[in-house]
């Protein structure tokens, strides 16, 4: 293996250490620096979906199996799996010797006790790729059956997911505690490839090679997370070789262009099966947005040809598919109703939806709230305010920081319009189901905070999670689109493109197709 030696830059070691953050020493692998735009709230996918946390989290904890390049199913904790003809029963076999970071042999317990008892309890993802499950029985440590009850074809794939999946240690987690109070959340003990050594808030997270890594790899002996909450900023670092790798949740959309003229940096574009769309949430419980017709009008008002050229840079497509990304071409379809700009129609539509304007030309006022890590949501708000003044109506800017937008928005229900982004896919039982049916209005994050509530949606949802049949189960997620599409409980704004930058001697980062998936085969080349 080529080995890298590379010295962090004497400005960032001032910096590092004015902030009481070490400087890097380098070892005879060399160690890889990860810029992120903020720290995470915690580091435990199993209870929340915010993606700073399943990033770290992914390094040091691991999922049952992960996916290949392709997207398939490759092993992970598991060494194999059989799935039943009937779809019903899923036996996975765990490889021996897997330990704990705090020397606790890993058992099958730990995958039944933590994805029913934590990930189905508090994950939004996980509530639905978990919901079939019956039983996980562990005949022996080495042995997890899952039995179903109703065949649940995005069971697999799911299992591979850090935002809905992870593994979590039951011998600190099964204390009759709360898991999502534990201190485990801020010195996490997992399987994977990294063990975590510090967390400084506002300065950086130090893991280090794990010796016992039950796979090969990792292949540097330090990750480090860099907290550098400006965008220029970061973009600078990385041509700076402060950083190696800029993750696509945290890419400066505006610095892509010149980033990509530098030869020692690699700019590219991430493939994600999820399928992440920029979407606004609509509370449609009370005033304005309550009005269906209200919420269609104000679609009509929205220029989102100029939110994606002038927030996101151009990296991505006008969604038209409803809730379905074009990025998960299964399912995606653009028969379904479409909302152009016309501000002259949405005008009429607001008027004769009995929301008339005052003396002053103003017919009613709106919060709009976003995570202010969330790069482009800034100017998005930015860019609303001024298209929906000409129709009228004032928004109030909520932008806010990443933990409190999430109780805001998801626990409280305390806003009009909030905005970020979501996944659409990998498959829409997984992803979308979670924002639209009824039984997921839940004070939870990644769940249906709108509200909304349709027992056709919730039939056609629960159709396709359960047929076996692919093309039944794109005539049924279909049908659903077409009826969200009429109802707008939420503004589908752009179908993400993922561009990511990292330094040009780094190879294997956009093996993972995940985007937030374990770094342990990346490496240093000459």
């Amino acid at each position: 293996m080529s080995k890298h030696l590379r010295k962090i830059s004497a400005a960032l070691m001032i910096a590092a250490m004015a902030m009481g953050a070490p400087a890097w020493a380098q070892s005879d692998t060399g160690a890889m620096v990860v810029g992120l735009s903020g720290d995470p709230t915690l580091i435990n996918s199993g209870t929340t979906t915010e993606i700073n946390s399943s990033v770290v989290g992914a390094q040091i904890y691991s999922t049952i199996i992960r996916l290949d390049p392709k997207g398939e199913p490759a092993p992970s904790l598991a060494k194999s799996w059989q799935v039943a003809p009937d779809g019903l029963t899923y036996t996975f076999k765990f490889f021996d010797g897997i330990k704990w970071h705090d020397g606790t042999p890993f058992t099958s317990k730990d995958v039944a006790w933590s994805l029913l008892n934590v990930n189905k309890l508090y994950n939004g993802p996980a509530g639905g790729l978990l919901e079939a499950v019956q039983a996980i029985e562990t005949p022996d440590d080495q042995t997890a059956v899952f039995k179903l009850a109703r065949p649940y074809p995005p069971l697999l794939r799911g299992l591979a997911y850090f935002n809905s999946s992870t593994i979590l240690p039951k011998h600190i987690f099964d204390n009759g505690q709360d898991p999502r109070q534990n201190p485990a959340n801020l010195k996490p003990i997992g399987t994977g490839p990294f063990m975590f050594k510090e967390m400084k808030k506002g300065s950086h997270i130090l893991l280090e090679r794990y010796p016992d890594y039950h796979q090969d790899g990792p292949n540097v002996e330090r990750l480090i997370f860099q907290i550098i909450p400006n965008e220029a900023a970061r973009a600078l670092a990385l041509e700076k070789a402060e950083i190696d790798f800029i993750p696509y949740h945290v890419m400066p959309l505006g610095e892509v262009e010149r980033l990509q003229t530098n030869k020692a940096i690699t700019v590219a574009f991430q493939k994600r099966v999820i399928a992440g769309q920029y979407q606004a949430f609509l509370n449609t419980r009370e005033g304005p947005l309550a009005n269906t017709a209200v919420r269609q009008a104000l679609y009509f008002a929205m220029n989102r040809s100029e939110l994606l050229a002038k927030a996101g840079f151009g990296h991505g497509k006008v969604s038209d598919g409803g809730p379905f990304s074009s990025e998960l071409p299964v399912f995606y379809t653009a028969d379904v109703k479409q909302y152009g700009y016309d501000p002259a129609l949405a005008n009429r539509m607001l008027d004769e939806a009995g929301f008339p304007r005052d003396a002053s030309g103003k017919r009613f006022s709106l919060r709009i709230s976003y995570s202010l890590s969330e790069g482009p949501m800034n100017d998005v708000s930015r860019l609303l305010r001024s298209q929906f003044a000409q129709v009228g109506v004032e928004l109030v800017d909520k932008g806010m920081e990443a933990s409190a937008w999430r109780d805001t928005s998801f626990v409280k229900w305390d806003y009009d319009i909030t905005m970020g982004s979501f996944a659409s896919g990998p498959d829409p039982a997984i992803g979308a189901e979670a924002f639209y049916t009824c039984k997921r209005i839940e004070r939870l994050s990644g769940r249906n905070a709108s509200g909304y509530c349709n027992a056709e949606v919730d039939r056609l949802f629960e159709a396709g999670g359960r047929e076996l049949d692919e093309g039944k189960r794109t005539e049924a997620y279909r049908k659903a689109a077409a009826i969200l599409a009429e109802d707008v409980p939420h503004w589908w704004l752009w179908d993400r493109y993922y561009p990511i930058a990292f330094q040009s001697k780094l190879e294997g980062i956009t093996d993972d197709v995940t985007g937030y998936g374990t770094l342990d085969r990346v490496r240093w080349t000459q």
